[in-house]
């Protein structure tokens, strides 16, 4: 048709007819094809895309678990979930559709050059003149985008490091209201990637729209220049056209490119990180096949000159030429102030790091060359902290042996005295257990661990302060099981309490990393070393208490509080009351779970309503860039014109070439040239422009998202958490997912969908003034694409919606795992968590196969956005979350202060059960008054109810029945976040944060900034940790690393005592303050802890009758009840409960 010009297109009506329809019968075939292509193309990339990234998910998660614990020593476990969330899912977008998008341009960019230097070499080479620029700014764009992508990632890892430290710590966090202090951390990390994200999309923003700018001056030369070979070579109209359009489609595709291009630097740069950690050699491999494997292992065990110091303090030795022979079927015991290098021995024993110099040999042959997961596969540990996994009371146990039987964890669980209150539960051995043993009590987790070390049947039994958590009745009772357990295997014993390791074969005494005394314990108290120090120590005030006890038991009973057990449980009104309690459970329990599953119908009739006005919902909460916005758009607007301005200049251009005026034609020539330069100057400033204020405000909102999100997750009360849909590792994966998702919904793909809608809506119009009825039957074919795309995303959505699951239970593995390395290694299940962690991609794998079969099929050819779909589907989720109304808000300023507080408590009638576990009454018609300044120790069995007064005191939950009244006021009606300032707790379990010692201190009191660190010193000093904390090379800045790894559990614990008094609190709670410490620590620890509960409430939880004798008042629990209260004299003349726990403790 274009051959035509001038006179002769009078005569073409009968010629362009048999054209069209030619034209019109090859169009067809080629949709066709395109339809069959385009399918094939993107179901094929994004499968191998999906394969690829979950091929590389099991890779990198198996190359983790294979590592050594000094790489866990250098690496946070946000970082390395955020290795396998955030990095792999870069690495999947960079590979899938977008790389196929990238290998159709440039097949689009080849083909349309090598047609137009077919059909024009001339014009094609002026029109390529482009081609060094372009090249030129995409390497300085890909250097840009390498260097910022890489800061961006880290910035990105450091915040997910930060997430799961806080959450995983949660109750450490909202103890001190650290709250606000952590968001701010947080948000730091956030700022630090948003501005590295800006200069990225601002760098590709710069490039696009450099190149906007010599593209249409290209063009206006390319324009000016064709008309001239018309005139005078032996060109055409539809040479001229032909070449035109064929380099213009090649260089709008180098354009569209850019996108792509980045995802794939994105996805480089994120798999050079992968690399790295899978390629990180590891001196320590646990799953290597090398190594002696012996028939049998007889236990024998020679420390030979060991010096070892961690490597991540090479400074600071810890054994120093430690010498020690333990001979097979021996128990040797381990006894030294903490930090003296015990704990070090054992983790040298199970391999976890290499001696500096010396050697530990086992039977002969060093440890080193034995095959690793044989060796741990024969020994069996326990240690001062007991780690559980998100599984239930059966599988626990099972991870000590797969292949054991029911009877054999029976009889384990009945050896560790846990048997009694497993069946006591409602659902007995297949409780679920939480993250980290939540729902248990400390001593419940660590008999539940001294099961699963004795049901693996070691040869070598480790005990790392194995009854620290218990109390004095089932101490004796399993101390008596591991005394039996000890016989026929070698046993090593960490333990503070002498009194356990007195009948120890052989007792090494240790201090600063060498052996200082050894004998058995006669021997030893003969030698009026240092060892008789230790037990005079621990002794002190125990020496003269059995003496009295027979005396004391002649008196007569002066019961403050006695409660016959009988006659409570079958009390009318307790029976009552307790229905009551169960009725009140299940309404707790219920209105939680509509609060959080939202699965009535009501619910799901707003949240469909709230689904639909998600787009609105993200704009809103860009509310704050909305003048950015504005301008982005007007910007886009402008930049949305130049397609169809370039249509309609570039059809006049066409028309000039049938006026037959060579003159006016120049002229004509000459005023499209300078409109086309027109063009690249409108798009040169307003593509700047929108890559600007969409990058700017799109990330701003990225961060506000994630930020907002974590405050959210703060905000909740602890029975969220509680949830197992809401473990640490849910929710950190999806803080790294979610708000990264809704890029596809705002920001710069927001400002790309404004564009294309203005190029769309001028295209219409235009199509309208020159021919209604042809843009009509245009505008059917788009019906079809829009119906087309908003099925593809109703789909998507939904398919989404059923992957989170197992998104998020693969992140809550990864964490879990990840967090607990070392008690999988010890337990030699590293394959147990990879082959879960794989069957949890393979059912992802699933579902995306289900998506892409059912939605590519229908909709992929003609698909307007295919991540919109995704985009909203974790908007909803996010806004969820961020509308939740939590039943304890942590973050309220709502609530009365009391001035002049004196701490004064009450439990009155008070009935309690854990939101997720309203079977089981922990708390039954519980009565306390506890005066101002009164020091309060309450005492009991594991699991009955000690550490709960405690979570309710510091209002972690709320009483199901009855009230909890401080200084005369409920404690419901209290500002919360006040109340909590005036109260301080050192746990059982200490948790420190991954910051230096002077930070963790602090902590204690995040009301001022700035605490001076003479305070910090003096509180250091009271905990008995100053010295201690002077000789590390850093001193007060030694950083603690995660968890507190770096140091020892008495120096864990001693730390946080010192964070807990620092805050000078009203209100003291001590829950086993002192269990981690030894006998020389704890008694001074216990007289500063003496001298800090002065002129304050104090309420103690303690198993050692020592720390406890001394309190105003000893309240009794047993069940949930108070069932004796008194001082200690009056309970001693009682002869009850706490006399026969007493008599226990000093048998």
């Amino acid at each position: 048709m274009c051959n035509y010009t001038g006179s002769n297109f009078a005569n073409m009506n009968s010629y362009l007819t048999d054209r069209t329809k030619s034209a019109i019968i090859f169009m067809i075939i080629i949709g066709c094809i395109h339809l069959i292509s385009a399918y094939a193309q993107m179901t094929l990339f994004n499968i191998i895309a999906e394969r690829q990234s979950r091929t590389i998910r099991q890779t990198l998660f198996q190359s983790i678990l294979k590592k050594d614990i000094v790489f866990f020593d250098a690496q946070q476990t946000g970082e390395l979930n955020s290795l396998l969330t955030d990095n792999i899912n870069q690495i999947r977008d960079g590979i899938g559709d977008k790389l196929c998008t990238l290998i159709n341009k440039l097949a689009t960019v080849i083909s349309s050059v090598i047609i137009g230097f077919v059909k024009g070499w001339k014009l094609t080479l002026v029109l390529l003149s482009i081609v060094p620029v372009l090249v030129v700014s995409f390497i300085v764009t890909y250097k840009v985008i390498v260097k910022r992508t890489a800061a961006e990632l880290k910035a990105y890892g450091k915040a997910g490091a930060i997430a799961e430290e806080v959450i995983s710590s949660i109750r450490t966090v909202l103890s001190y209201n650290g709250q606000e202090k952590e968001i701010h951390r947080y948000a730091q990390s956030l700022d630090d990637a948003k501005q590295c994200a800006i200069k990225r999309k601002l760098a590709n923003g710069i490039t696009t729209a450099i190149q906007l700018f010599f593209v249409y001056n290209l063009f206006a030369l390319g324009f000016w220049y064709g008309a001239k070979l018309i005139h005078k070579e032996n060109y055409t109209i539809g040479i001229v056209y032909t070449v035109f359009m064929t380099i213009f489609n090649a260089i709008f595709s180098l354009e569209l490119i850019s996108p792509q291009y980045e995802a794939l630097i994105q996805a480089q740069t994120a798999a050079y990180h992968v690399q790295q950690v899978i390629d990180e050699p590891s001196k320590i491999n646990s799953d290597s096949e090398k190594g002696l494997v012996k028939d049998d292992l007889i236990g024998d065990i020679h420390f030979s000159n060991v010096n070892f110091s961690y490597p991540s303090r090479k400074d600071v030795p810890v054994l120093t030429n430690l010498s020690f022979d333990v001979k097979n079927g021996q128990t040797v015991a381990l006894v030294g102030s903490s930090g003296s290098g015990k704990s070090t021995c054992i983790q040298l024993l199970q391999r976890f790091y290499d001696p500096d110099s010396g050697s530990i040999i086992i039977d002969g042959t060093e440890v080193n060359q034995y095959n690793l997961k044989w060796l741990r596969q024969h020994i069996g540990v326990v240690s001062q902290e007991p780690i559980l996994f998100h599984a239930t009371i059966r599988e626990n146990i099972l991870f000590g042996r797969d292949s054991a039987t029911n009877e054999e964890i029976i009889q384990a669980a009945k050896v560790a005295n846990a048997h009694n209150f497993i069946m006591t539960l409602p659902d007995e051995y297949d409780t679920q257990v939480g993250e980290r043993g939540a729902t248990l009590s400390g001593g419940q987790k660590q008999r539940i661990a001294i099961a699963r070390a004795l049901i693996r049947n070691p040869k070598i039994l480790l005990l790392d302060e194995a009854t620290s958590a218990l109390d004095n009745e089932s101490e004796k009772i399993v101390q008596d099981a591991l005394d039996q357990a000890a016989e026929g295997r070698t046993t090593l014993v960490i333990a503070h309490r002498l009194s356990t390791i007195r009948n120890a074969d052989k007792i090494i005494v240790m201090q600063k990393g060498e052996t200082i005394e050894e004998g058995d314990h006669d021997s030893l108290m003969k030698a009026r070393g240092t060892y008789f120090h230790f037990v005079e120590q621990q002794n002190l005030h125990e020496a003269g208490e059995k003496e009295k006890l027979d005396l004391e038991q002649n008196k007569a009973a002066k019961e403050i509080i006695l409660s016959d057990q009988t006659q409570l449980d079958n009390s009318d009104t307790t029976r009552k009351r307790e229905s009551r309690l169960v009725s009140s459970s299940s309404s707790t329990l219920s209105l939680l779970t509509e609060n959080l599953e939202e699965n009535d119908d009501e619910t799901m009739r707003k949240k469909k309503k709230r689904r639909q006005n998600i787009p609105l919902a993200i704009l809103k909460m860009n509310k704050p860039e909305w003048l950015l916005i504005i301008c982005g758009c007007i910007a886009a607007f402008f930049v949305g014109t130049l397609n169809p301005s370039f249509g309609i200049i570039r059809t006049k251009f066409i028309m000039i070439f049938q006026e037959c005026d060579e003159n006016v034609q120049n002229r004509q020539v000459f005023l499209y040239t300078l409109l086309f330069v027109g063009l690249a100057i409108v798009g040169f400033i307003f593509q700047l422009l929108y890559s600007f204020m969409f990058a700017y405000s799109g990330e701003i909102l990225i961060k506000r998202l994630r930020s907002e999100t974590f405050r959210a997750i703060l905000r909740q009360e602890i029975a969220f958490f509680d949830q197992e849909k809401h473990t640490t590792g849910t929710l950190c994966t999806r803080l790294a997912t979610e708000a990264t998702a809704v890029q596809d919904a705002s920001g710069v793909r927001f400002g790309f969908l404004c564009q294309n809608l203005v190029s769309l809506g001028m295209g219409i119009i235009v199509g309208f003034v020159f021919s209604w009825q042809l843009t009509l039957l245009t505008f059917a074919f788009l019906s079809l694409m829009i119906v087309g795309s908003y099925l593809q995303i109703r789909l998507t959505s939904s398919f989404e919606r059923k992957d989170e699951q197992f998104i998020g239970d693969a992140g809550k593995l990864t964490v879990e795992a990840i967090q607990n390395i070392r008690t999988v290694a010890q337990l030699t299940k590293e394959d147990h968590f990879y082959n879960e962690y794989s069957r949890l991609l393979n059912i992802i794998y699933r579902i995306f196969n289900a998506v892409t079969f059912t939605v590519e099929t229908a909709c992929e050819a003609i698909i307007l956005s295919p991540n919109y779909g995704k985009a909203i589907n974790a908007a909803e989720k996010i806004f969820e979350l961020l509308n939740r109304k939590p039943l304890i808000n942590n973050e309220s300023k709502d609530g009365d202060e009391i001035p002049n507080f004196t701490g004064q408590l009450e439990f009155d009638g008070i009935y309690f059960v854990y939101p997720n576990r309203f079977e089981s009454i922990i708390l039954r018609d519980f009565k306390l008054n506890i005066k101002a300044g009164q020091k309060l120790a309450l005492v009991g069995a594991s699991g009955c109810g000690k550490s709960t007064t405690m979570q309710l005191i510091q209002r972690f939950y709320d009483a199901n029945i009855g009230h909890l009244l401080v200084d005369s006021k409920d404690i419901r009606s209290l500002n919360l976040q006040w109340y909590r300032s005036q109260i301080s707790i050192v746990s059982q379990e200490p948790v420190l944060f991954d910051r230096s010692i002077r930070e963790n201190i602090a902590y204690g009191d995040n009301n001022r900034e700035n605490i001076p660190l003479d305070e910090i010193i003096q509180a250091a000093k009271i905990s008995n940790i100053h010295n201690f904390i002077q000789q590390l090379p850093d001193g007060y800045e030694t950083n603690c690393g995660p968890k507190g790894i770096q140091l020892s559990g008495g120096q864990k614990q001693r730390i946080a005592i010192a964070r807990a008094l620092i805050r000078n609190p009203k209100i003291l709670l001590l829950d086993e303050a002192t269990s981690a410490l030894d006998s020389e620590s704890e008694k001074l620890v216990q007289e500063a802890l003496d001298c800090a509960q002065q002129n304050r409430t104090s309420i103690t939880i303690a198993h050692r009758l020592s720390t406890i004798r001394n309190a105003d008042i000893i309240c009794v629990m047993y069940h949930g009840r108070v069932v004796e209260i008194g001082t200690h004299e009056e309970l001693m003349a009682l002869g009850g409960r706490y006399y026969r726990l007493a008599l226990k403790k000093l048998e």
